[in-house]
């Protein structure tokens, strides 16, 4: 039997993509419906609210539409990318889901509290925080801006700390969930003349992650990372992956998706302060290297 979609009197609800909902308005998911990137609405986040930061492309969409498949309220964060947060948002209304589009710079602390202050007056409440965004950058070192530097660090780590600043009193007493995305290997707190703002800013958002999991832990609230590796959709894609990821296959957005609901949900509710690498084994340790061993 399908659950049925509460509204309250008064609530209003979006016709089309793109425009936002009644501040007063919830939903309950119907289970067993159609879900986003195929799943079912199971109904798992039924009367729940969640935002991913950076979520009109690529990675953060998919994250978007998984909550949203579990029955989460989702608010599609974006900053100039509108017309595709759009279609995040249609999809997620054509399956079945409900949301609302988000626009705020997370390297702009007017906007963070800006976004904050919407979702209070849409949802109310928050229970789910993804913050996807990341800035990446590439260049030498020495070569690197000092305003791409900066800019990094503000969106990648410092405009997370805001966000979760500012949201924390969103959060109901029974808790939730924040879970923060790195990069493989994030652990190993390696150097590289590449990325290093990338790197840095993501390295820092690991120790936030675990600082915040002890900060929040009485008030039940979760704090995780996620750590992708190498996904079919990345920027920078290796010519031979099956050489350097012992699965031997680039990563899917569905398996980041997987382990991000499964962090949020209720089976890792005694879990936090951790980090998930799902990389396929890539960046475990040095590859052997093909050497002529003598005799």
């Amino acid at each position: 039997m399908t659950a049925a979609r509460a509204k309250p009197r008064g609530a209003t609800r979006p016709s089309g993509s793109g425009r936002d909902v009644s501040a007063t308005e919830t939903w309950n998911a119907g289970e067993g419906e159609p879900g986003a990137s195929g799943r079912p609405v199971t109904g798992t986040g039924k009367g729940k609210t969640a935002l991913v930061t950076g979520s009109a492309k690529r990675l953060g969409r998919e994250l978007a539409l998984c909550l949203a498949a579990s029955g989460h309220f989702t608010f599609v964060h974006y900053l100039t990318s509108r017309a595709e947060a759009e279609t995040v948002l249609a999809e997620i209304e054509s399956l079945g889901g409900r949301g609302a589009l988000l626009k705020g710079n997370m390297a702009s602390r007017k906007d963070i509290a800006a976004m904050a202050e919407k979702v209070r007056k849409v949802s109310g409440r928050l229970d789910v925080l993804v913050n996807n965004v990341g800035i990446y950058r590439t260049g030498d070192l020495l070569d690197y801006s000092v305003e791409d530097f900066e800019a990094t660090l503000q969106s990648n780590l410092l405009g997370a700390f805001y966000l979760i600043k500012k949201t924390l009193p969103l959060f109901p007493a029974e808790g939730g969930s924040i879970v923060n995305i790195g990069y493989s290997g994030v652990e190993s707190l390696t150097g590289s003349t590449h990325n290093t703002a990338y790197l840095i800013s993501k390295s820092g958002l690991l120790v936030l992650t675990k600082s915040l999991a002890q900060s929040l832990g009485p008030r039940r609230i979760r704090v995780n990372m996620v750590s992708p590796g190498i996904l079919a959709n990345s920027v920078e894609l290796p010519k031979r992956p099956k050489d350097i990821i012992p699965l031997g296959r680039l990563g899917r957005c569905e398996d980041v998706c997987d382990a991000v609901s499964f962090l949020v949900g209720e089976r890792a509710g005694y879990v936090t302060g951790v980090n998930l690498d799902v990389a396929g084994g890539y960046m475990l340790g040095l590859k052997e290297l093909d050497v002529d061993r003598g005799a």
